[in-house]
């Protein structure tokens, strides 16, 4: 059971929809440290004679979510490359001969829709990468690897509707934290007589 105001039995897993080839990516290992950034671009305007550069504001970058999940399965036939294969779409163009009977010039790398531990809604993001490294000595008879670290970078699709929930969801979370966290951090202390700081 969870500690805490919000008690439940269970945990909401992490995963990755591909919403172009239909499939569910999780598994029992949640990911590693998750990278969350942004970037934030200013332009220094250089001005003859002031002592300083007034700054210009010139847009933000694209938030892009990046982490490691381990893949292990020691199965000695298949190591753990039916689940590589999950991952491999994610790497791959969705206009396959297999799936259009040709193979067109600008096809699209897949999108998912995201969720775990950055404090959003599940968003849908674009795979922008999703390297491997099979780790030295865990590889089965049949020289198929049994662990492997898929890294994996994701880039937020601003243009997606579901991002203008995300929107309303940062407005509205970040008004009711400026207003009731402070309050219930230091409201305990004064009720003890105890000073907060």
């Amino acid at each position: 059971m969870a500690s805490g105001l919000f008690r439940t039995s269970f945990g909401v897993p992490w995963f990755m929809y591909d919403l172009y080839n239909k499939q569910l990516i999780t598994s029992k290992i949640i990911p590693g440290d998750i990278r969350d950034t942004k970037q934030i671009f200013l332009t220094e305007v250089p001005i003859p004679g002031l002592n300083y550069q007034p700054i210009q504001p010139a847009g933000g970058g694209n938030r892009k979510i990046s982490f490691m999940i381990p893949l292990i399965r020691r199965d000695p036939v298949l190591g753990n490359v039916a689940l590589l294969k999950q991952y491999d779409q994610l790497r791959n163009r969705t206009d396959s001969p297999l799936q259009t009977g040709s193979s067109l010039q600008f096809g699209s790398t897949p999108k998912v829709l995201f969720y775990w531990g950055v404090g959003s809604v599940p968003l849908v993001y674009w795979v922008s990468k999703c390297d491997w490294t099979h780790r030295k000595g865990w590889t089965n008879s049949a020289g198929l690897p049994q662990y492997s670290e898929i890294q994996i970078e994701l880039i937020l699709d601003e243009r997606d509707p579901l991002y203008k929930a995300e929107e309303m969801f940062r407005k509205v979370s970040a008004a009711l934290a400026a207003m009731i966290t402070p309050v219930a951090e230091l409201l305990p202390s004064y009720l003890q007589g105890r000073r907060p700081y």
